[in-house]
């Protein structure tokens, strides 16, 4: 399914958190929308996902989804991350990857 999401630039909802975010692990794709809810109605479903996709309308972006992760817990609760971080992308991409470690005194 996430091949297909991908070649048809189609985002993915879904409860199975796992194994998506571990497919997010290319250069650009269409968005994950991760439902850390389970067992709920149709209706419940939509009550926490409608937030998100008037937040999505709202942003003005027609590509708001591209790169992000959108992890919903709960009724108008959720966090927009993205995935892969620019900063590290370009590191990749410019064969400049680097470690940090920090230490404290």
């Amino acid at each position: 399914m996430w091949k297909y999401a991908l070649d048809h630039d189609f985002a993915v909802l879904t409860i199975n958190a796992r194994d998506f975010i571990e497919l997010l692990d290319v250069a650009v794709h269409p968005g994950l929308i991760v439902l850390r809810e389970s067992g709920l109605s149709r209706d419940e479903q939509w009550d926490r996902i409608k937030p998100v996709v008037e937040h999505g309308k709202n942003s003005g972006d027609q590509d708001f989804l591209v790169n992000k992760l959108i992890e919903i817990t709960g009724t108008g609760q959720f966090e927009v991350r993205e995935i892969p971080q620019p900063l590290t992308w370009l590191r990749l991409i410019s064969g400049r990857v680097t470690s940090t470690a920090t230490t404290e005194g």
